[in-house]
């Protein structure tokens, strides 16, 4: 697919969003751009994997921030794919 097509595909028009870095995104924002609950990411947010403030009463999350977690957890899945792939390879999955 070109880069004409997916900018033109009637699926993906709605999903293109763009965010200027310093952005600052609610909770529901950034669960959304990371694909997960909001209580699994007011879990990370508590532990401080993920960079967050309080503005009045609301969490407001860095989105540099969540750039980093994602790159972090594409690395983690990568890293995971390339050892089970080895694993199948030496044979230590049967078919």
């Amino acid at each position: 697919m070109s880069v004409a097509e997916v900018i033109t595909s009637p699926l993906m028009v709605d999903t293109i969003t763009t965010i200027p870095h310093r952005q600052e995104l609610t909770v529901t924002q950034a669960r959304t751009f990371l694909r997960m609950s909001e209580r699994h990411l007011n879990d990370l947010l508590d532990a401080g994997e993920i960079e967050s403030r309080l503005v009045s009463n609301e969490r407001m999350v860095l989105y540099d921030s969540l750039l980093l977690f994602e790159q972090e957890r594409e690395r983690v899945r990568t890293a995971l794919d390339t050892i089970v792939q080895d694993s199948q390879e030496m044979g230590f999955y049967g078919d």
